[in-house]
């Protein structure tokens, strides 16, 4: 929508950025400024979740911030502001951003890679492949956008689901040694199933401690620095 809003009005857009999680609308933000258009973010200490103007903020993609009691007022003061619009010039790579963005799911009359050269890195919602767009942004072959920021939090989810299927994995093979070698009998199959069991409930523990402290520094969304 902020694309949208960039191309059809340049410096006449308007961009009000609100409470929310991760660093959504921070692009959208970018590109009605480098149309001369002006944004908009809500102060993050009157955000319930101030991570989205927080980052918005950090990425120096705010002209304005205000309480949300106060934005309609600042919005009311832009719409009376006379401003001479300059000349725009096409953008060629915002205008395909935005009609991926508008797109129909799995279209495929867009080629991304004329957005950007390959990453190397892969879409954490389709594995296939990104290309990297301007300062640290990627877009996948079908369309889907991610921040570094937000590629980083989709590979930490990753891992720590595949932390959790091997800390099940591990918890099944061990039973199953112990249950094993309760019926092994005494001699060198019972050793093996005991060393089996004793070495899996070892990875079992170094695992289970990763999981637990991956649990407990994680931080509520709303906890963001101002």
């Amino acid at each position: 929508m902020f694309r949208s809003a960039a191309l059809a009005f340049g410096p006449r857009a308007i961009g009000v950025l609100l409470s929310g999680v991760l660093d959504d609308g921070v692009l959208g933000l970018a590109a009605i400024r480098s149309r001369s258009g002006t944004t908009i973010g809500q102060t993050a200490g009157d955000a319930l979740f101030p991570s989205m103007p927080t980052n918005a903020r950090h990425a120096g993609v705010l002209d304005r911030e205000a309480a949300a009691a106060d934005i309609g007022a600042v919005l009311k003061e832009l719409s009376h502001r006379q401003s001479k619009e300059p000349t725009m010039e096409p953008d060629a790579a915002l205008e395909l951003e935005n009609r991926i963005a508008m797109a129909a799911p799995f279209s495929t009359d867009f080629d991304t890679r004329e957005l950007g050269a390959a990453s190397g890195y892969t879409c954490p919602d389709c594995h296939g492949s990104l290309v990297l767009i301007g300062d640290g942004n990627y877009r996948c072959h079908v369309g889907h956008a991610w921040s570094a920021d937000a590629l980083l939090a989709a590979r930490d989810g990753e891992i720590e689901g595949t932390l959790w299927v091997a800390l099940r994995s591990l918890q099944e093979k061990a039973r199953l040694a112990r249950h094993l070698a309760a019926k092994a009998g005494r001699g060198p199959l019972l050793q093996r199933y005991l060393a089996q069991a004793e070495e899996t409930e070892r990875a079992l523990a170094v695992l289970g401690q990763r999981l637990s402290a991956g649990v407990s520094h994680r931080g509520d969304p709303g906890d963001d620095d101002d």
